[in-house]
């Protein structure tokens, strides 16, 4: 095929015109495509320079220079260009750039051509003896540069080749697709321009590489199995149409004669009803394009109902992955699917004090297929921003080329690839991004189209109330889970605080039983040695013994403290009942506290509503300790002057003292106790305040102790069957609003208490 010399030329201006217009295009989307708009536009300066050179070499005044490596050049910029395609290929491939040995080893390969053909040029007259066979310098210069172009075009087909196989998703496959013509037309183009057709060949190159610059500058490209299912629709409508009418106007001209006056109605007839069945021929063959290029396809409307009824009462989380799930593998033919619960969760940040971040936690809840472990997806993740903001589906072709998804978290990367999905559907409830299907490649190798993203948001949108429900009643069966595991640990808790409790108290006992001998040897020397008046003769001398004679009287107390609270605790009071008037309890008290009394300044009064009080039945030595415990306590921390009232009045008779009961109320005018602490007081060893700052001594104001004596009394008006409490305003110091400790008692006696095995 020749063409004039004018057209020639006027086509290749053009050529070269298109070329730096779309290389102007690629650089404008570079911010969009990055490295392969960038390889994309020097391809076409390059590929309009060798243009322009093919354009300048046909110019009459330089077919005139005897340069005759300028009618080569065809031979060169394609060899050039050809390298460049494969740098072109592999980035549009998105494969990594070729090594650099490569690239140096091909330029060094085209600079070594270009010097000998410069070379040839200077002495055209030399030819190169292979064997017997005569070569001329200037055959052997273009089947090198032939070679150089064929090592670089194989190798971009078998780029190309590599990445179809490896590819797994539609998108990328029909990607992929599209650079076959583009490979076609570079081949095809520059053979032409080898045999010297340089218009057509150059025609054939700018549609191969017009169509690798459509493919590279475009995200979403059309569906080359759906454009074949298109084609071949139309052509056996068009082809069954044709035929009819071929038949039937042949049929028509062979029953009537020419000019008859039938062949005109007959005519319009036929066109009238092939026109009338032309729609249901369409039909059909869109049917057999679909059943032979393996579309499925379904009813939305039957297909959204169905599945609205189908999940409107479930509860369970299984149960509804697997129903949605199901539908999405009978309907779309999915193989690999899975459906999350999406829980905004605090991931920690790097760093133990870096603030914790804001991360988003998939559940699995139901899987077609084996899926790795679900990560958390941070809230700075491209994808999850997606999912959480924009209402849509999202693909995995999207997230594999788009530059807003290209910073992320290489180990979150990694596991959306293994998860080997093609398209991304999240559920929306209020606003807030509560669950994710993910569905795998279709099996009949299908893209998934508009129609079916569509339908996929609208199955998400029904699966919203059910999924709601499906969380609240999983967080309902965490947390009951969790329950049952807190109580499992608090009574395991309970049951150990239970055995050091009651190992404190033995040890107790038995520290108690084994100081006692001591403590009585030490006190029974003190009062040997001070009714000794000859070794009282010195005064030093007597300020130690009355100190010694103290503190073991001191220590002797504690020990029997320890003691009672070794015996209240196991329940082992040995009490001795009798009839019991409290007055006279309180008179005892009275006469041992005195000095005590004068020494703080503290004044007691005893009302005479106590000493007429009924007796109680009662052991009166275990009451005393009583009211010696509740009376020490309103020393301690009352301030020095302050006063302290003992009332005593019947108690309402109820269901718990049928017979009557008597109560004591010990009031001062101390420093009170907080609200808090009213119950905690009557707890074995508990101090209020600061115990590193009490002072020492048994009746000096916030005087430290073991913190027994409230213990002890509580203990021993239970086993009397009575009851004991403190009212107070609450804590101050400085305005001492007081405490009342109030003792009830039954009248008579209370059920027995454990077996004895001690005594007060």
């Amino acid at each position: 095929m020749f063409l004039p010399a004018e057209v020639v030329r006027f086509g290749l201006a053009l050529t070269a015109l298109a070329y730096a217009i779309a290389s102007i295009v690629a650089l404008w989307n570079r911010w969009r495509y990055g490295t392969p708009s960038l390889v994309l536009a020097l391809y076409l300066v390059g590929a309009a320079v060798a243009v322009m050179g093919n354009l300048a070499a046909q110019s009459l005044w330089l077919t005139a220079l005897p340069w005759s490596i300028i009618a080569r050049g065809p031979f060169h910029s394609s060899f050039w260009l050809a390298g460049l395609f494969f740098w072109l290929t592999r980035s549009f491939m998105r494969q990594s750039a070729p090594p650099r040995w490569l690239f140096g080893a091909y330029v060094g390969y085209g600079l070594i051509t270009l010097a000998l053909d410069f070379g040839y040029a200077l002495e055209p007259d030399i030819y190169l003896l292979v064997g017997d066979l005569v070569i001329s310098r200037e055959r052997a210069l273009l089947w090198l540069s032939i070679l150089g172009w064929a090592v670089a075009l194989f190798a971009s087909a078998w780029s190309t080749f590599q990445a179809f196989r490896g590819a797994t998703q539609p998108l990328h496959r029909n990607r992929i697709t599209y650079w076959l013509p583009a490979l076609y037309g570079v081949v095809l183009g520059d053979a032409l321009l080898f045999l010297g057709q340089w218009g057509p060949g150059a025609a054939v190159h700018f549609l191969g590489i017009g169509v690798a610059s459509f493919a590279m500058l475009r995200h979403t490209l059309p569906d080359v199995r759906q454009i074949a299912r298109g084609l071949l629709a139309y052509g056996l409508a068009l082809g069954v149409i044709g035929a009819a009418f071929a038949v039937g106007s042949t049929w028509i001209a062979f029953v009537y004669p020419p000019g008859s006056s039938l062949i005109l109605p007959l005519s319009v007839v036929l066109v009238a009803g092939l026109a009338l069945v032309s729609t249901r021929v369409l039909r059909l063959a869109w049917r057999i394009a679909d059943w032979l290029i393996s579309r499925r396809g379904y009813d939305s409307a039957r297909l959204v109902r169905d599945y609205s009824m189908a999940i409107s009462n479930i509860l369970d989380a299984q149960q509804l992955a697997r129903i949605s799930l199901g539908m999405f593998r009978d309907t779309l033919g999915v193989e690999r699917a899975a459906m999350f619960l999406v829980d905004e969760v605090s991931a920690q940040a790097n760093g133990a004090d870096a603030p914790s971040e804001h991360a988003f936690k998939l559940r699995v809840i139901g899987s077609l297929g084996e899926l790795p472990e679900p990560v958390a997806l941070s809230a700075t993740n491209p994808v999850a921003r997606y999912l959480d903001s924009e209402y849509r589906p999202l693909t995995q072709f999207d997230i594999d080329l788009l530059p807003r998804f290209s910073e992320m978290d290489p180990l979150e990367r990694a596991w959306l690839k293994t998860l080997d999905i093609d398209v991304f559907v999240p559920v929306y409830s209020k606003g807030r991004w509560i669950g994710l299907f993910a569905l795998g490649p279709k099996a009949t190798h299908d893209r998934y189209f508009d129609d079916d993203l569509t339908l996929l948001s609208t199955l998400a949108d029904q699966t919203t109330v059910a999924l709601e429900n499906v969380r609240l009643v999983d967080n309902l069966v965490a947390l009951n889970r969790d329950l049952r595991s807190t109580n499992v640990e608090l009574e395991r808790t309970r049951n150990r605080l239970e055995r050091l409790d009651q190992a404190k108290s033995d040890f107790i006992a038995v520290v108690s039983h084994e100081l006692r001998t001591p403590m009585g040897i030490l006190l029974g020397y003190s009062q040997i040695l001070a009714q000794d008046t000859e070794f009282l003769t010195s005064p030093d001398h007597h300020v130690m013994v009355r100190g010694l004679q103290a503190g073991a009287e001191r220590m002797q107390e504690l020990v029997e403290s320890m003691l009672d609270m070794a015996m209240v605790d196991n329940r082992a009071l040995g009490l001795t009942r009798r009839t019991t008037r409290l007055v006279d309890v309180w008179q005892r008290l009275l006469a041992e506290m005195e000095s005590t009394l004068t020494d703080r300044r503290l004044t007691l009064t005893l009302t005479e509503a106590v000493a007429s009080l009924p007796p109680v039945i009662a052991d009166p030595e275990a009451l005393r300790k009583v009211f010696a415990h509740l009376l020490i306590n309103a020393i301690k921390f009352t301030p020095d002057g302050g006063r302290i009232h003992v009332e005593g009045r019947r108690a309402p008779q109820d269901e718990r003292y049928s017979t009557g009961a008597v109560e004591i109320v010990v009031a001062d005018t101390g420093i009170g106790i907080d609200p808090e602490h009213q119950e905690l007081i009557f707890d074995k060893f508990y101090q209020t305040g600061e115990v590193s700052l009490h002072s020492s001594g048994k009746t000096k104001f916030k005087g430290g102790g073991p913190g027994l004596g409230l213990a002890i009394a509580r203990g021993l008006v239970e086993a009397h069957g009575g009851e004991i409490w403190v009212e107070s305003p609450g804590q101050d110091e400085a305005a001492c609003p007081g405490s009342s400790f109030h003792v009830r008692l039954p009248l008579s006696a209370a059920a027995p208490d454990a077996p004895t095995n001690g005594h007060l």
